[in-house]
């Protein structure tokens, strides 16, 4: 089989991205919370009327006494009832995305007796209310978009099969949510049934827009998965149902345990999916897989001849079936192939080979014995092909570095040689020649290990694969302890950039600081500054008073150099300069030798300028000046130069009013991205037209500051920065995917998991 037909003859699977599908999920819990909030908020406006109107309508006094109570309730909560929806909400969706995961631990915990508890009867009675209320709410949705929004919650969550229990924004969640907030409510059960109720029809309604959004911001973000109408009938079932019998299978072959006609690849195939269907028994309950295919009707004999026949003679299509067969032998019952023993004379060519052409990666199929090739078992054959397109994809790989892919070219014929004497090298990810390739790939594309072809990674890695080439016979022990040095080397790589990180670390995660301490002390001056206040001392207090601020929180500082006592200076200067009345004249006076020494004081801690001192100074006195006299001129106790403006309250307002810290809730999937990296995520910066792969190493303690690291220095970003470049294309998230020799092999044998 050629290379290239046996590449075309499979698919490659898309690469997974969990990071995206983070994103994408953080994104639509936001979007889900402001609008369900708004739902609320709605049905509070109206809720009041419609229990009123159903007390009016009930004839039934204990009724009506629920319904006033609900009323009371609503009137005397209602703001801690929006504030226990969001929160409820946010609880019941992070729970049921770590429910899988938790439910995979509980399975396997032990049941003890002092668990067992009873269930409280009104514990019952409120889950029987929560499982109508989100029935009717199901109902009342139009099914394309509730089939939408499970089809492609779950493909986010790797379960296309997404139960209701499990998907974060089912209606059943919403109404847990709803139920947990009017648990907040200190009243009775039925106050709270009759609550619930009353809000069912609001949050149906509500859902119904919700998940259009939903789906459309999915849609948008190419979340397709292929969405199955299926209706479940109720003769529909695993253990009833009869698999069709296995086109190209001799039913006489499945009748007895022994065939007369030669052995085909389509009846070995079948009969394997017969006995994993069980339709033929598989003697002995506990009898493992490997010992069941010990009674397999076919002989060892049978089973190469048929293969043999398969790979010479057969189609692409044939070929490349037997490869999945090789990397997946469970599933296709395929084990007794891995124990057809390697051609000697093939062994000993390659042996030789592996001597002479250890420096020089040439092509070695070229330089491979043609005749001796053709005499090798077809299964050998085919696994030289194979490993050959392995390292074509490895070599063609744009991430690795040209120094590591030069010295991964070295071990091609020691893989082809491991990979005959143990045929499971395609079957399992813990094979030693597998495991050596991916770590010396995975450690080749870490950006904190420098791949220079004469650095000190690669110099140690070329004196590995020198032992590797030298060393091997036929114990993969060798590939074990290759796999245990190179390890070490990239940790030792990796070690130069750790002292690095930590200096640059602790200057960010100050530079961080001093940016709160700056925004927290801009928005308290900000706050006490009036709007009659003189615009030189607004001045002073925003460009100089903010960094002796600052420097009392960053340095914690105690007694008169304190935050606390620095604030009170702004309060006393905002205050000495506004308008005074005749009783206020002496408290001034007073003050103002204390207040000159901690202005001068603060002044000092952040060595202000002399002239800039002086001129301040000069200021502030005549401003006390004009204030004393203006209020010594006053015929009363209120009269100022400008009455009316004195009189007016707003005259003594903030400049700027101070908004409330609340985070808006963002729609920008990018800005999600950034939120979901954790430690470690890669990212491809481009620099001046060339990529530039880099690890995320530290985030500071408030997410304010993002540090990359490579072997080619770090950089810093502010989460607004980071998703700006993403979304420009400046930045790319490489994301999580599987390794490369798993990638590859399911590239080359076909699109199955492999498994460990």
């Amino acid at each position: 089989m050629e290379t290239s037909s046996l590449a075309r003859a499979v698919e490659q699977p898309p690469e997974a991205n969990p990071l995206r599908a983070r994103a994408l999920l953080g994104q639509c819990r936001e979007l889900v919370r402001e609008r369900l909030n708004r739902v609320i908020g709605e049905a509070l406006e109206k809720l009041e009327t419609d229990l009123m109107k159903l007390a009016e309508q009930s004839h039934a006094r204990n009724e009506q006494q629920v319904f006033f109570e609900a009323i009371a309730q609503l009137r005397r909560h209602r703001g801690e009832f929006t504030v226990a929806f969001d929160r409820s909400f946010l609880e019941v969706f992070d729970r049921r995305l770590e429910k899988p995961r938790l439910a995979s631990v509980t399975s396997t915990a032990e049941l003890r007796l002092e668990d067992l508890k009873l269930v409280d009867d009104s514990a019952i009675e409120s889950e029987i209310i929560v499982g109508q209320l989100a029935k009717k709410a199901k109902d009342a949705i139009d099914q394309d978009q509730l089939m939408g929004v499970r089809a492609r919650i779950g493909h986010l969550l790797a379960n296309e099969d997404l139960p209701d229990d499990i998907n974060p924004i089912a209606p059943e969640a919403i109404i847990e949510a709803l139920k947990r907030a009017c648990d907040h409510i200190p009243a009775e059960l039925a106050v709270k049934a009759a609550l619930l109720n009353a809000f069912q029809p609001y949050v149906a309604g509500g859902i119904q827009y919700v998940y259009a959004d939903v789906n459309q911001c999915l849609i948008a973000n190419h979340v397709l998965p292929r969405i199955r109408h299926h209706v479940r009938r109720a003769h529909d079932g695993g253990a009833q149902s009869q698999a069709p019998r296995p086109q190209g299978m001799d039913p006489a072959a499945a009748a007895r345990m022994g065939m007369t006609q030669p052995l085909r690849l389509d009846q070995l195939l079948a009969m394997g999916q017969m006995r994993r269907s069980q339709q033929i028994p598989i003697p002995g309950a506990a009898m493992g897989m490997s010992q069941a295919m010990a009674t397999m009707p076919f002989s060892a004999a049978e089973i190469s001849a048929a293969l043999g026949d398969a790979i010479v003679n057969g189609t692409p299509e044939v070929r490349s079936q037997v490869a999945r067969m090789l990397s997946d032998p469970q599933r296709y019952a395929f084990e007794p192939a891995l124990q057809i023993p390697a051609t000697p004379s093939l062994v000993a060519s390659l042996s030789e080979m592996q001597a002479t052409l250890a420096d020089a990666p040439v092509n070695f199929l070229t330089a491979l014995d043609g005749e001796l090739r053709a005499q090798a078992h077809p299964l050998d054959q085919l696994t030289i092909e194979l490993v050959t397109v392995v390292f074509d994809f490895i070599l063609d790989d744009k991430a690795l570095p040209q120094a590591i892919k030069a010295e991964l070219a070295r071990l091609q014929i020691v893989a082809v040689k491991a990979a005959i004497l143990d045929r499971t090298f395609f079957a399992r990810r813990q094979h030693p020649m597998r495991q050596l390739l991916a770590r010396i790939a995975e450690a080749g594309t870490d950006p904190e290990v420098d791949t220079s072809a004469e650095g000190p990674f690669v110099t140690g890695l070329r004196a590995i694969v020198d032992t590797v080439v030298a060393d091997f016979k036929d114990d993969l022990a060798v590939f074990t302890a290759a796999q245990e040095r190179v390890d070490k080397l990239a940790a030792e790589s990796v070690k130069v950039r750790a002292a690095e990180l930590a200096t640059k670390a602790k200057e960010l995660e100050q530079q961080e600081q001093a940016e709160i301490a700056h925004a927290s002390a801009l928005a308290e001056v900000r706050r006490r500054i009036r709007r009659r206040t003189p615009d030189f001392v607004r001045d002073f207090l925003l460009e100089w008073w903010t960094r002796v601020l600052v420097d009392a929180y960053l340095k914690e500082l105690q007694g008169d150099d304190s935050w606390t006592h620095r604030l009170g200076v702004v309060d006393a200067l905002v205050w000495s300069v506004g308008s005074l009345r005749k009783t206020e004249v002496a408290q001034l006076a007073s003050m103002l030798p204390t207040l000159m020494r901690s202005l001068l004081r603060g002044m000092n801690a952040v060595e202000m300028p002399g002239d800039a001192r002086h001129a301040f100074f000069n200021q502030l006195m005549q401003a006390h000046t004009a204030s004393i006299n203006a209020a010594k001129a006053a015929t009363g106790e209120t009269t100022l130069p400008d009455a009316q403006a004195a009189n007016d309250p707003a005259s003594e307002a903030p400049a700027e009013e101070a908004t409330p810290a609340t985070p808006a809730v963002s729609g920008d999937y990018y800005l999600h991205a950034v939120k979901a990296m954790e430690r470690g995520a890669l990212v491809e910066f481009v620099a001046e037209g060339e990529p530039v792969r880099a690890k995320l190493s530290w985030v500071s303690p408030r997410q304010t500051i993002y540090l990359f690291t490579s072997a080619a220095g770090g950089r810093s970003l502010s989460p607004d920065a980071l998703a700006q470049a993403l979304r420009s294309g400046a930045a790319r998230l490489v994301g999580e995917t599987a390794g490369l020799m798993d990638r590859v092999v399911e590239a080359v044998v076909g699109p199955h998991s492999v498994p460990a």
